[in-house]
């Protein structure tokens, strides 16, 4: 193509194309001044990760001031992290109990509608049995409000949002313990793994690879003989069980009712509470995850099982509400004849 040209022809040629490049590079840069850069943090990690810092910061300084081992200080660390958490629960129990008593009011009053609706619509086909429903749910739906103006209660979801509050800092606080031990394959790695400040090696706390414990010869080394591990997946299903033995034991009413589908519900989530202690067993003892990881989790369910009872008797929980019964008034016998 270039084969008659003369070399000055060739330069001048040159020049207009690097002219031409820098004109285009130059309106690229005006059309679209800003570069995209992959490797940023999310403002997720970023407002995550001073937190994170801030819990491992609170275990060294935890270690430094009590002079305890760190197989101790572990323990220790994680029932100061899950009492932290006491006012929430406070709270959550406090709307539970106004929840719990405006239930019972508009289950009692149910049964009283259903007695009435009998005899409004006393055929007992199939006609009138839908009407007496929806008259029975047109009257409660009118008795929640009334109820609603003078006792005010949290939604249906304040209760399971305030209980499982707790699950971030509890994530974030096992990282801090994988990251002292050395393992990288933490929550936050695997979230944000094109983070700059995830992707940096960890460095192994030097007490965790110091400090032996009976038949483990460091706290960043799993157990050999898988017995912490159990141990935890014991602790873990019986303070599932602990939490939700009632609503397994409660008995199926035979009339399906919007609160008997909310508690079928309840049924169900109760038996996965039961499963996953057993999966996370599973995932310990596969991953060959640190003795130190295995401490704070026996610490936080040792600090629940204690917990829990001691709440309920403070806060009166561990007592049954009598169950409260409305009644309507009747037609007389003898009336409308």
């Amino acid at each position: 193509m270039f084969a008659g040209r003369s070399p000055a022809c060739l330069r001048s040629l040159g020049v207009r194309s690097q002219l031409q490049c820098s004109r285009q590079s130059s309106l690229r840069q005006h059309l679209f001044p800003r570069a995209f850069h992959s490797s940023r943090p999310n403002q997720l990690f970023e407002f995550l990760e001073p937190v994170s810092q801030t819990i491992q910061w609170g275990f060294h300084e935890l270690h430094t001031q009590t002079g305890l081992p760190w197989y101790l200080t572990i323990p220790l660390g994680a029932s100061i992290i899950r009492m932290s958490w006491v006012p929430v629960l406070i709270l959550t129990s406090h709307l539970r109990k106004s929840r719990e008593h405006v239930t019972q009011l508009l289950s009692a009053w149910r049964k009283a509608y259903q007695e009435t609706a009998s005899i409004k619509f006393p055929r007992g086909t199939l006609a009138d049995a839908k009407k007496a429903e929806a008259w029975v749910v047109e009257q409660l739906k009118k008795r929640r409000q009334a109820i609603r103006k003078h006792e005010r209660y949290a939604g249906s979801w304040v209760d399971p949002a305030l209980s499982i509050s707790f699950i971030p800092i509890w994530i974030l606080s096992m990282d801090c313990i994988r990251r002292m031990a050395g393992d990288t394959r933490t929550v936050t790695a695997l979230l944000w793994e094109g983070s700059d400040t995830v992707s940096k090696p960890s460095i192994v706390e030097p007490g965790f690879a110091t400090e032996s414990l009976f038949w483990i010869p460091s706290l960043a080394s799993a157990d050999p003989l898988w017995i912490l591990p159990l141990s935890y997946g014991a602790l873990a299903t019986y303070s599932a069980w602990t939490k939700v033995r009632n609503t397994i034991r409660q008995p199926k009413s035979a009339v399906p009712t919007p609160l008997e589908a909310t508690a079928g519900i309840s049924k169900r989530l109760s038996y996965v509470m039961l499963g996953l202690p057993s999966i996370f067993t599973c995932i310990i003892i596969r991953g060959d995850m640190a003795t130190a990881l295995v401490l704070y989790l026996i610490g936080t369910t040792v600090t629940q099982l204690v917990q829990r009872p001691l709440l309920a008797g403070v806060l009166g929980t561990a007592k049954k509400t009598p169950t409260l019964h409305a009644k309507m008034a009747r037609p007389k016998a003898g009336k409308g004849k």
